[in-house]
């Protein structure tokens, strides 16, 4: 609804809306009202960046098996197919011809066979004349799969799912016996390869998911999982190779491209999840504001506390040695000094009513002077 309304009267009604609860907040208390949030329990492991490959699960050059000529290319360049699609078919009139002059046999072979069959019944054949039919039968019959099969190798099939390469032949094309046709890879998923440090190793097992993101390209990071890791170590690089695997949906990688992979090593710790703007700096490191309730007052006082990592608006801070944190100042904390009163406003606690009057404010953080 608000799409179709003038930008200047959305600016009014926004105004209009968030007033009442700003003028309530500003004026009517004689505290600062500052917005909280409620640390969440998490579990947090060091994480390393490499280098790693893509690599596709499955990758085949197409090659003409006979030489002959092509009758007919059935597929284009880059197109996906299915397993078994039929890419290409060459002059196979030799082939065929064969093909029928064996079913031809066949088929006599099992006629004489069915009549010595009768005639022996009445013992008009010898047991000898029927294993000599029966032997003619499955001689005729080995011969027809075999040139069969011959006749197939004229006809070039896609092995497996996936994406064609460049078409290297046309129709009327003579092709020798192994020249190339085309290539195809396939695509979803795909595998990444990368070393990890010796050093680095501790943790890391199949199962354990990593994050792929391309140095170019917009950056997006892609999701995986390990596989496999290799059975010893690189002598000269002290490194082990890891094995990993993509969905790649998007079909945004491709084989042979290099990029950063994210992965999680070390034992988990406890820890804790927090907006990054709680995070304040004072002379002695990093501390977030912590909100206490005095009787009906909300009273701050700063935490120290270690910051293991911060990715986009989360900070996360290591839980051992830190009091149980009920909320912290979400944002501005730079405003505030070491019990001071305040009135939370946010999803952690509701508006207060408290009119407490404004103590001094302290030098430094944690009551320091």
């Amino acid at each position: 609804m608000l799409g179709r309304i003038p930008v200047r009267s959305r600016i009014r009604i926004l105004l209009i809306v968030l007033m009442p609860a700003v003028v309530s907040c500003a004026y009517a208390q004689a505290v600062p009202c500052m917005p909280v949030a409620v640390p969440r329990a998490t579990q947090y492991r060091t994480t390393i960046e490499v280098s790693g490959q893509i690599a596709a699960m499955k990758s085949a050059t197409l090659a003409a098996q006979r030489a002959g000529v092509v009758r007919a290319v059935l597929f284009h360049s880059g197109e996906h197919v299915v397993k078994d699609a039929v890419l290409l078919r060459m002059d196979d009139a030799v082939e065929q011809a064969q093909v029928a002059l064996d079913r031809a046999k066949r088929d006599e072979a099992g006629r004489t066979l069915a009549r010595d069959r009768k005639l022996r019944a009445i013992a008009g054949v010898s047991e000898a004349q029927l294993e000599t039919d029966r032997a003619a039968l499955a001689e005729a019959r080995a011969q027809l799969a075999l040139d069969t099969a011959r006749a197939d190798r004229r006809t070039i099939r896609a092995p497996f799912a996936g994406v064609l390469g460049i078409r290297r032949v046309s129709s009327g094309d003579y092709v020798a016996l192994g020249a190339t046709i085309t290539t195809i890879t396939q695509i979803r998923p795909l595998r990444v390869l990368f070393a990890v440090p010796e050093t680095e190793l501790d943790g890391i097992a199949p199962g354990d998911g990593f994050r792929f993101a391309m140095p170019v390209g917009g950056g997006l990071d892609h999701d995986g999982r390990i596989t496999a890791l290799s059975p010893a170590l690189n002598g000269k690089t002290r490194a082990r190779m890891v094995e990993g695997r993509i969905a790649n949906t998007s079909d945004a990688l491709l084989p042979g491209a290099f990029g950063v992979v994210s992965i999680a090593t070390g034992t988990p710790v406890a820890a804790l999840r927090l907006p990054a703007t709680s995070i304040d700096y004072g002379p002695l490191g990093s501390f977030v504001y912590a909100v206490d309730r005095k009787g009906k007052a909300s009273v701050v006082h700063a935490v120290y506390v270690h910051v293991l990592s911060t990715q986009g608006a989360v900070a996360t801070v290591a839980a051992k040695g830190l009091p149980a944190l009920g909320a912290v100042v979400a944002i501005g904390g730079f405003k505030l000094h070491d019990g001071e009163t305040i009135t939370p406003i946010g999803p952690a606690a509701p508006v207060q009513a408290s009119r407490a009057a404004k103590p001094g404010r302290a030098a430094e953080p944690g009551g320091q002077s």
